[in-house]
């Protein structure tokens, strides 16, 4: 899953592309940034500003957040109920699931693909979304081949964590604790589980793009070059397994629900705004809702860059960061090259 880049986008009324670059049709200023946390010394302004922008503001992580809240706290908290496995808890967190990823995956589709909401305005891509039967794809189309891996693979998979984390607290197996007895903590777990889902995803990534994995796991998900909504959990079950275990560090750290609700939508729910192909919702002439991730689009495009997101800079550490820029692309296709010249 990747997270929306670090600004809102910049106001563009025409809806032409932007001047940068000649391979996509819109894009934000260029060369992309990653978020404020690894700046050094640091910049306490520019990081409250992001922190405004992507969590104070509305946006799909401020909205993760307070589903995480709704869900931990008055919809389905852990009770004792859940000491025992039972079909009726166990079922009602999978229809939650289903209908939550339908609900923002659908919605978004509908909106962008459906009725054109919004036409080309902030779209990266230039090409549409493809509608095309192509023997590719399940069933023989694209949309069609995403929502089966994202609900009868990735929803099931994701349930199965959320049912095994809600079984370990309401036995109390987890360290726990609530608000009031640690609530330096209880604040500063929401972005330290973005910056380990950061690290893991990277991780994960590389090690899914080696060829023999990537053959068989990996490039069902990479079918989507360029992406729509659905195409975000659209993953083999192995690499659903794989993406999805971001949630076992909080076997090890002391935590509330309410951050395994949070990761758990950030990775599922996450990963249909973040492939949406658009930076934003756009309505009324205003950017109303910053969904885009920028970052991971160029990863679609480019293949081996960008394995990461834009919380942490760990591909400009280890050499595989695209930042948007055409030198960057010619960089990252001599190195595409070398690397499918040695297999």
């Amino acid at each position: 899953m990747t997270i929306a880049d670090t600004s809102p986008p910049p106001v563009d009324t025409k809806d032409e592309p932007a001047a940068m670059s000649r391979e996509w049709h819109w894009h934000p200023e260029l060369p992309i940034k990653y978020a404020p946390f690894a700046i050094w010394p640091p910049q306490p302004v520019v990081f409250m500003k992001w922190v405004w922008t992507n969590y104070l503001q509305v946006s799909d992580r401020s909205m993760f957040l307070a589903l995480a809240f709704f869900v931990a706290f008055w919809l389905q908290p852990v009770t004792n109920a859940q000491v025992v496995f039972s079909l009726d808890w166990m079922g009602m967190v999978l229809l939650r699931n289903l209908v939550l990823l339908s609900t923002v995956a659908g919605g978004l589709h509908f909106w962008f693909y459906g009725i054109d909401g919004q036409g080309k305005r902030l779209k990266f891509d230039p090409r549409p979304m493809s509608a095309r039967k192509n023997a590719l794809y399940k069933f023989g189309y694209q949309t069609w081949d995403n929502m089966f891996y994202s609900l009868v693979s990735g929803v099931p998979i994701v349930t199965a964590y959320e049912v095994g984390f809600r079984w370990l607290y309401a036995n109390d197996t987890l360290a726990t604790f609530s608000f009031s007895q640690g609530w330096l903590w209880f604040i500063l777990l929401f972005p330290l589980l973005a910056l380990w889902q950061s690290l893991h995803f990277y991780v994960i990534h590389r090690l899914v793009h080696w060829p023999p994995i990537y053959r068989h796991v990996h490039s069902v998900h990479h079918r989507n070059v360029n992406t729509g909504p659905w195409s975000g959990m659209s993953m083999h079950p192995v690499e659903h397994m794989l993406y999805i275990s971001a949630l076992l560090i909080l076997l090890i750290l002391p935590s509330h629900p309410v951050h395994m609700l949070f990761l758990t939508y950030w990775l599922m729910l996450g990963a249909a705004s973040s492939h949406s192909g658009y930076e934003a919702i756009w309505v009324k002439d205003k950017s109303r809702l910053l969904i885009g991730a920028f970052f991971h689009q160029l990863h679609h495009r480019y293949y081996e860059c960008n394995y990461g997101n834009s919380e942490m800079p760990w591909d400009k550490w280890f050499g595989s960061f695209h930042d948007g820029s055409e030198e960057a692309t010619k960089t990252t296709r001599d190195r595409k090259r070398k690397m499918h010249a040695k297999l």
